[in-house]
């Protein structure tokens, strides 16, 4: 049901202590009313009364619209037209370290207030503030849609939430995402939940720019006429992870296949430190440096010289970067033991870079290169032109 709150109105919300996992309740005061949300402060903290105001303005004039026009209006637990903020001492262990950021915000899911509401750590900074409320925005929003989302796609259409909305680049979890670029991108949630502080992070990077790359190729940001609504129509497509984005993907009449855009993610991943932009860069974010190389060789002292780089392990849907130096990148051959795809591309230093991904395969393997020889694969990056146009243009409405 609908309430009418006006200013210095109090009520209980049920939080969630994420040190015991447990529930329990806090009495709090409306301090700001807008058009599409009431913003709340935990008592015994300073009503903040212009923080509120603030925090109100961007969400009414910022957030909401830019939000439920790229991801969808949510469905809502109740019938009240406006979102409850709610400002307080969240407590909880850092997320991913002791000197990062703990939880900053979180949203209601299990819908224990039987309202929609997002709830925000009162000790951060204002635009920090308020792009975690972006981000926990577009997870209300998803969740009302498809509760079932795998955290792989939801958390990266929240990162891009808070590029849309402030420009945020998430460069903390991009970083952590180049440094461990054999993470996989589409894990289980389970597997995300119980992974080690450095590699949860290195999962939310990945699936930030999973999500970016989508946008900008074939979304809202991809020029398509019609394609405003791609990531409406992904966040409501209730098959899960990978089915979700081949089935968008089919309706917007792209032949690619999941597989086909997640090698050309890859590569972009590597180029985009070199300047190059869509599609094989992002134009949204600049990446500062190449994901972190599985193993560099110099092969310039003698044509013909062959390596063989140490045993590496790789997760589905991952990759490794080998850099290569040699006189002549279009002499140089490369092979796996195990027939992992692989791609050839050529950095801004003139180095070749051998990009190994198993797919949705697994396991160890042995890159083995050359300085002469057949190339095992076609042409390089720079020569190779993806098919991006769609064969029939979705027109929405």
């Amino acid at each position: 049901m609908a309430y009418n709150y006006t200013p210095s109105d109090r009520r209980t919300f049920i939080c969630t202590n994420f040190v015991t996992n447990e529930d329990y309740t806090i009495n709090a005061t409306c301090v700001a009313i807008g058009e599409h949300c009431y913003v709340f402060v935990e008592e015994g903290w300073p009503p903040a009364q212009r923080e509120a105001a603030d925090l109100m303005n961007a969400f009414d004039h910022i957030i909401y619209p830019v939000v439920t026009a790229t991801f969808g209006n949510e469905t809502g637990v109740d019938r009240d037209p406006r979102v409850y903020i709610v400002l307080l001492d969240i407590r909880d262990d850092s997320l991913f370290n002791s000197t990062s950021a703990t939880t900053l915000g979180y949203f209601d899911g299990n819908a224990k207030n039987k309202i929609d509401v997002v709830f925000l750590d009162i000790d951060q900074r204002g635009t920090e503030k308020k792009s975690t409320l972006a981000h926990e925005y577009q997870h209300l929003i998803h969740h009302s849609h498809d509760a079932h989302e795998r955290k792989w796609i939801n958390e990266g259409c929240s990162g891009y939430a808070e590029l849309l909305c402030f420009g945020t680049q998430n460069q903390k979890i991009v970083q952590s995402f180049t440094r461990l670029p054999g993470t996989s991108l589409m894990v289980t949630d389970n597997q995300w939940d119980s992974s080690d502080d450095k590699t949860t992070g290195a999962h939310y990077g990945a699936s930030f720019l999973w999500i970016l790359y989508l946008a900008e190729n074939y979304g809202d940001r991809s020029g398509y006429p019609g394609h405003e609504v791609f990531l409406k129509d992904l966040v409501a497509n209730e098959l899960p992870g990978m089915q979700g984005v081949t089935t968008t993907l089919a309706g917007y009449g792209f032949a690619e296949s999941f597989e086909d855009v997640f090698k050309r993610w890859v590569v972009a991943n590597y180029l985009d430190a070199d300047g190059a932009g869509p599609p094989f860069g992002y134009a949204g974010i600049n990446l500062t440096r190449h994901p972190q190389r599985t193993g560099r060789i110099d092969l310039t002292t003698q044509t013909g010289l062959s390596h063989s780089f140490p045993e590496k392990e790789l997760p589905p849907w991952s990759a490794a970067y080998y850099e290569v130096e040699t006189r002549d990148p279009a002499q140089v051959s490369y092979t796996n033991d195990r027939g992992f795809w692989m791609e050839k591309v050529v950095n801004r230093d003139g180095e070749v870079v051998i990009v190994v991904s198993p797919l949705e395969d697994r396991g160890a393997f042995v890159l083995t290169v050359s300085a002469g020889g057949d190339n095992q694969t076609a042409g390089t990056a720079a020569n190779w032109t993806p098919p991006l146009t769609p064969a029939a243009l979705r027109v929405a409405g």
